[in-house]
């Protein structure tokens, strides 16, 4: 390519080359703040002793968060709100998630100063200085940002996956996606399967695929329930209370799948709004916000707005493999070290997906996170029948 020697070109290409390279020092010192954000709380004795307090994180909004006092584990009183904002160093850091806090995480915070926050409110401010480092964390790849990462939630003990047979059809695909997250994270999870009566007009199917699913995910020792929540028994109601009880549990899946309606069930301090005809047709929400609240009978639950798309960050075989608990078994008897799993020779997975040790459903699920968030079959080498 012909070199135009242009002076003024030149100058150009030298103050891009400068903007650059202050550019790349600036990222460096957001990163450093990004992680003096996250501290033990091993180290927040100092700051408590001069009026900082422990807080929960109850709810995210944009511009603030709601935040409950913590003094000692679990201890969280709900009853005491005060309305958060992270200090002001670290907003203009290059964050890697939508939010700097998520619900159920740990925060050092201290009282505002009048000029501190610019919200219009009756409620007593603070200033949400640290967070703690997180035990787990459930989260996806933000929809509107995809270089971000959108948590759901911070520091449960329990993720509890709601779908509906119908009215939203079940997606199961959906369902692994939160099984791997789950394994991923350490976290115990349970299927609640929404709509039980509307199975029955279903046709064959549709009935033996929906038995089919279920059978599998209970040979692999995932707690699975059936329910019909707007008209629950006593045993029904008292199946789901036990399943929360001292839990702090997650509960996540399609809008419209009855999440609040069972959230109600469990008599929260809180009571949600429920879906009605006028809200699903309109495709609105119920629950805009995650919210963390307090159960009478121990534990603590968080409900999450209805999603449409559960985009997951690309994952290497292995790891994604490891996810899928009944591969475990066969991984270190693949014939290389590196097989995807999809068409490789002495691949051990395949060989379990033929002799029907593993799920050609389940492979299948495995196959489509592979080889992208839509399942872009496409790239595959080949799939089975």
């Amino acid at each position: 390519m012909k070199n135009w020697g242009h002076k003024k070109l030149d100058s150009l290409a030298k103050r891009e080359k400068i903007r650059k390279s202050k550019a790349k020092s600036t990222d460096k010192s957001k990163l450093t703040l990004e992680t003096e954000f996250e501290l033990n709380a091993s180290e927040w004795n100092e700051f408590i002793s001069k009026g900082y307090f422990t807080a929960r994180v109850m709810e995210v909004h944009k511009r603030y968060a709601f935040i409950s006092p913590e003094p000692n584990p679990l201890n969280i009183d709900t009853s005491d709100v005060w309305l958060g904002t992270i200090a002001r160093k670290f907003t203009q850091t290059h964050r890697k998630e939508r939010n700097f806090v998520a619900v159920g995480d740990i925060v050092l915070c201290r009282p505002a100063k009048n000029d501190e926050v610019n919200l219009s409110q009756d409620l007593p401010s603070c200033v949400i200085e640290h967070r703690s480092p997180r035990t787990c964390r459930i989260a996806r790849l933000d929809p509107m940002t995809r270089e971000r990462e959108h948590v759901l939630a911070a520091n449960v003990t329990q993720l509890v996956v709601v779908a509906s047979y119908v009215y939203p059809k079940v997606k199961w695909g959906l369902i692994d996606r939160y099984l791997l997250l789950a394994e991923e994270e350490g976290i115990k999870t349970v299927i609640i399967l929404n709509k039980k009566d509307l199975l029955e007009s279903q046709k064959d199917d549709f009935r033996d695929l929906c038995e089919h699913y279920k059978n599998i995910y209970q040979s692999l020792n995932y707690k699975v329930l059936e329910t019909q929540a707007k008209d629950c028994s006593s045993n029904e109601t008292k199946q789901i209370s036990s399943i929360f009880k001292n839990n702090i549990s997650i509960v996540s899946g399609h809008s419209g799948v009855g999440k609040s309606t069972i959230i109600n069930l469990l008599e929260p301090e809180i009571i949600q709004e429920v879906e009605t005809e006028e809200i699903l047709t309109k495709g609105r929400h119920t629950t805009t916000y995650s919210s963390m609240l307090r159960l009478p009978h121990g534990g603590f639950v968080i409900d999450t707005p209805g999603i449409r798309s559960f985009l997951l960050e690309d994952r290497d075989s292995l790891s994604l493999a490891y996810g899928f608990i009944e591969f475990r078994p066969f991984l270190n008897q693949c014939k290389y070290r590196e097989c995807k799993h999809i068409d490789e020779p002495g691949c051990a997975i395949l060989s379990a997906v033929d002799q029907g040790a593993i799920s050609k459903l389940r492979y299948k699920s495995y196959l489509t996170i592979l080889t992208g968030a839509n399942g872009r079959e496409g790239r595959l080498r080949s799939t089975l029948t």
